[in-house]
């Protein structure tokens, strides 16, 4: 009997105290964690960096031409120059747009940098081509390149982590000069009579990556690595060469060059219409 009384008393205080648990339960928010930056607006912003690569070398095509033999067809895709290293400081500016969906981060974005990157290389060792003057100097000099590039991002907090790609546009200055004048041979002229120098602006493609990370006030920094490649491309066409060695041009026409760019860079930007926060994803 004493048992039964008490188990009944001990099932009354388990029903009396189980509404008050499911109260307190249901009173209690559950605590979910909340982005501190909300990524999706435009932004403005400069940055600087360094620049290296490297360049194929000049290589005739099927119209490259030499005048010491006017009209003469040279062997295409024959070497005339040494691939060469290059380097450079750059600088400029960049901004876009971009909308958050959950972690994830879409965007676009563009850019305009001033580029002092150049290097030179001497004749490649190919027989056919010792009826130039051996102090003949091959140079490439990128003066600026710009970009049009899709974002793809993730963000944890503060951090943003992107990868990002498109099509790239560079101005690049293409010259061959003769140092001295030899004192016998085929090659006979000087640093003026044996000179050319072309400007272009050709297109290619970039692929890169990045962090980026929120400061306050609307402020953001970043740290960026750029792939540019500009291939094959073709100058010195024909009407640019100034030298003459028997009454003809004696600069070839129509030559190739491979430009391969690795871009470092940092940058600071302004970031308009921050928003609200946007909760994280949570699982």
């Amino acid at each position: 009997m004493k048992k039964l009384v008490r188990t009944s008393l001990a099932l009354a205080a388990l029903g009396l105290s189980a509404p008050a648990v499911a109260a307190d339960m249901a009173a209690r928010p559950i605590a979910r964690p909340v982005a501190f930056t909300n990524w999706t607006g435009c932004y403005v912003g400069a940055g600087v960096g360094d620049s290296v690569g490297r360049g194929s070398g000049y290589s005739t095509t099927a119209a490259s031409t030499f005048g010491i033999l006017p009209g003469a067809a040279l062997v295409p895709q024959g070497q005339l120059s040494s691939n060469f290293g290059m380097s450079g400081f750059t600088g400029g500016f960049f901004g876009g747009c971009q909308a958050q969906f959950g972690v994830w981060v879409i965007g676009a974005e563009g850019d305009w940098f001033l580029n002092n990157k150049e290097g030179q290389s001497g004749l490649a060792t190919a027989p056919l081509f010792t009826v130039f003057n051996p102090l003949t100097i091959w140079s490439a000099k990128e003066r600026w390149y710009s970009t049009a590039r899709a974002r793809l991002g993730y963000a944890v907090d503060k951090w943003l982590f992107y990868v990002t790609g498109g099509g790239a546009w560079m101005k690049i200055d293409s010259s061959e000069f003769v140092l001295s004048v030899p004192g016998g041979g085929t090659a006979q002229c000087g640093p003026l009579a044996c000179s050319v120098l072309q400007s272009d602006r050709r297109s290619g493609w970039t692929i890169g990556g990045g962090v980026e990370y929120a400061l306050p006030y609307n402020w953001t920094i970043r740290s960026e690595y750029l792939y540019i490649r500009i291939p094959s491309y073709t100058t010195f066409t024909p009407g640019v060469g100034n030298g003459l060695v028997l009454g003809a041009p004696n600069l070839p026409t129509n030559l190739n060059v491979d430009l391969q760019n690795h871009i470092f860079r940092a940058g600071l930007a302004y970031k308009f219409d921050f928003g609200k926060a946007v909760p994280a994803v949570t699982k």
